[in-house]
């Protein structure tokens, strides 16, 4: 039960990560009401309302088909995710039904051909009314690649402390790279076929041209 239990929340933390990426995603207007759908269902269920680990097994599929329709739709892969709590709420906090809950998460994935590591930490606070969070630390490791503009949507993620910036410019980043990669490949076949052709009608007239002088 307890096992399970981790991989729920495990899942469910993969998922809030994704979550930045689809807020605007490039799809039809039918798959970005179906991810939109998907997340209002995802944060309506409690973890303490589950009797049974019958609830929790047909919630882990849940989340498993969801992770995996989102990853699809965004091409961004989170293979490890591992998280720390600690709680910061002190006795005056707990009198007045405040909670004060610092998370440090660490997760590494992948968008297509780029992989990138994450370290960040997200500071809650829950009072009777409303809960409330906040990105207050956050550090990008990316594996070197032929995309040099590439770190400079890092740095500015870094600094303004933005997962939503990062996954979203990353996601629109490698589509217009993969794009500008097929584009060149493109244009450098046409370049060469025209060049052979070109060759070839040179050849063919020198030939023509040589024909005609050998039998004058």
């Amino acid at each position: 039960m307890d096992a399970e239990l981790a991989e729920v929340r495990a899942l469910q933390a993969e998922i809030a990560a994704l979550r930045r990426a689809c807020e605007e995603p490039p799809a039809p207007w039918e798959e970005k009401s179906r991810v939109q759908k998907s997340f209002r269902a995802i944060h309506q269920f409690n973890l303490e309302g589950w009797k049974s680990s019958k609830d929790l097994k047909n919630q882990l599929g849940h989340l498993e088909s969801e992770l995996s329709f989102l990853s699809t739709l965004t091409g961004i892969n989170i293979r490890n995710h591992s998280r720390q709590t600690e709680d910061l709420t002190s006795t005056e906090m707990t009198e007045k039904s405040i909670r004060k809950v610092l998370q440090r998460h660490r997760l590494s994935g992948n968008c297509h051909m780029v992989t990138f590591q994450l370290e960040f930490q997200i500071l809650e606070i829950q009072n009777k009314e409303r809960l409330s969070s906040a990105v207050t630390d956050l550090n990008i490791i990316m594996e070197p690649t032929e995309c040099s503009e590439l770190s400079e949507f890092v740095s500015r993620a870094e600094e303004r402390k933005d997962l939503f910036m990062f996954f979203r410019s990353l996601h629109f980043f490698v589509e217009w790279f993969e794009y500008r990669k097929s584009t060149f490949k493109h244009l450098k076949v046409k370049s060469e076929v025209f060049e052979f052709k070109h060759i070839w009608k040179t050849k063919l007239i020198l030939i023509g041209n040589s024909s005609i002088t050998s039998f004058s």
